[in-house]
């Protein structure tokens, strides 16, 4: 047994407080929500009782809710019923939902927030597919918007609020997405073999995070979770994540062992001097991680260092990420199955999460070797022995004075 109508309060973008309530059918199937229009519980739950009393508290075709209505608490992490009833079949993370709801605040209620949801069709979507695209919006892009319509279209039809799936037979843009120009091994031996110091400004920080991500493939919320207490003399241990909700598990959901160059762990070490068993990419001790900001700020001044323009970075894409691209490609071409470079990177669908979970990426003996093949240096001779002061580096910033 339940009540006729269920009332909640949510704020819409105009940063106003307003009431909406659910009903439910004569099957029990709650459905909603609609707005009352009230900024308060009482006054809205008379306007319920009126709408019960005419018969009128589940909205016929001229009540069918905006779309702006039905947005309201869609992609809420705590209440959202499409949520829940999505967390009981997959793992999700609140910052799926949040990128969701950006999604509609900032791109599909400007267009379609007034319009009744049984009216975004076919023939609507294709309409706001030319706009986009009229805005210089990128098909890649606008599919992935058109997901985020599609999801809550879907639920919608699920739960009978609209007759059926609109875009059953709908199709996406044609994919623009453009032909990737990887880093290559000689930009890499430039950047991290020749002549570091100078390429880096003998920032050991900044180096080491996209040295470790070329080497392993590890994305950037994992380099910046690395934390002194998981680096060990042959691997290191990928247990968590740093993002905007703060330490948590990876996007993988999956902690395993990741084989390291005795090279690439003394550089690690440089850095557990520092911030001990706290996050190594760290500027104040270990206590928090730099920003991503600091990261690509540094690869972008390397990447001009040796001699790439600002078109060619952006053009080729060359950001952070482009070092799993990078890793991957390397890892292959050395001669690693791909199920063994995607145990080591983590880079896998559910399915194949399922599938590799047997595979000991500590026990890849042919990893380090190729790290270390990539650190030697581009020609035979040995490089002049140069007093290493990264850590001093390090120590001596200002920022770091008052950690230490």
């Amino acid at each position: 047994m339940h009540n006729d109508f269920t009332l909640f309060t949510r704020k819409v973008p105009s940063g106003k407080t307003v009431v909406y309530y659910y009903a439910y059918d004569d099957e029990g199937r709650r459905l909603g929500p609609w707005t009352t229009g009230e900024a308060n519980k009482t006054a809205a739950r008379n306007y319920c009782n009126k709408l019960n009393r005419e018969g009128r508290l589940l909205p016929g075709p001229k009540e069918m809710p905006t779309f702006a209505e039905y947005c309201t608490g869609f992609w809420d992490w705590e209440n959202s019923p499409y949520l829940k009833e999505r967390k009981k079949r997959r793992k999700l993370t609140q910052s799926y939902a949040d990128k969701n709801q950006r999604v509609v605040e900032y791109t599909l209620l400007p267009y379609f927030g007034k319009m009744r949801v049984d009216k975004i069709t076919a023939d609507e979507i294709e309409k706001w597919f030319d706009h986009m695209i009229k805005e210089g919006y990128k098909h890649t892009t606008i599919n992935g918007y058109y997901g985020t319509l599609k999801t809550m279209l879907v639920w919608a039809a699920k739960k009978k609020l609209i007759p059926g799936d609109p875009l059953a037979a709908f199709e996406r843009l044609m994919n623009d997405r453009k032909d990737l120009k990887i880093i290559t091994v000689d930009e890499f031996k430039d950047l991290f073999v020749t002549d570091w110091r100078k390429v880096w400004g003998n920032d050991v920080l900044r180096c080491t995070a996209n040295k470790l991500a070329a080497l392993t493939g590890m994305r950037m919320c994992e380099v910046l979770g690395l934390r002194g207490e998981f680096v060990f003399d042959k691997n290191l241990f990928l247990c968590g994540q740093f993002d905007g909700y703060g330490y948590r598990e990876t996007k993988t959901k999956i902690k395993h062992h990741i084989p390291l160059a005795a090279e690439l762990v003394r550089d690690l070490r440089k850095l557990i001097k520092v911030n001990g068993e706290g996050f190594l990419f760290s500027l104040d001790g270990g206590i928090k991680p730099v920003t991503p900001k600091h990261i690509g700020n540094g690869l972008r001044k390397a990447f001009k260092n040796i001699g790439l323009t600002d078109d060619e970075i952006s053009d080729r894409g060359l950001n952070f990420h482009a070092w799993r691209h990078f890793c991957n490609t390397e890892l292959q071409k050395a001669g690693l199955t791909v199920k063994k470079v995607q145990a080591v990177t983590g880079h896998k669908s559910e399915r194949m999460t399922e599938w590799y979970t047997h595979f000991d990426p500590s026990e890849f003996g042919e990893v380090p070797k190729i790290q270390a093949k990539l650190l030697k240096p581009k020609t035979k001779k040995e490089p002049s022995a140069q007093t290493d002061k990264s850590v001093l580096t390090l120590v001596e910033r200002p920022e770091n004075k008052k950690a230490s």
